[in-house]
């Protein structure tokens, strides 16, 4: 069964890329969505094209809406926005894809 929402976000952290805050923050995030059981193919990216201004980016696969709507709603996942994301990421971009 094909994923029904593609869920990704492209940000840039207030560190630079070597700074150890910024591996933390990534391997803080790997744990809280590694338990998430709703978020399924979830890959941490750091982008390589020069076109996109972005430096990383994550991406989540959800089978059906309701995951989805779990998965934003999760505590763990509200805990790591409010706390971390809300103070570490200066711009970000979402974006959710649904197959035609």
């Amino acid at each position: 069964m094909e994923a029904a929402i593609r869920h990704m976000v492209v940000f840039n952290l207030k560190y630079d890329k070597d700074d150890p805050r910024a591996k933390d923050f990534i391997e803080t995030a790997k744990k809280v969505f590694a338990g998430i059981p709703f978020a399924r193919n979830v890959m941490q990216c750091w982008e390589i094209s020069p076109k996109n201004n972005y430096t990383y980016g994550f991406s989540f696969d959800f089978m059906k809406p309701e995951d989805y709507e779990s998965y934003n709603n999760h505590p763990d996942h509200c805990k790591f926005v409010e706390e971390r994301w809300n103070t570490e990421v200066t711009d970000f971009m979402e974006i959710d894809f649904k197959e035609m």
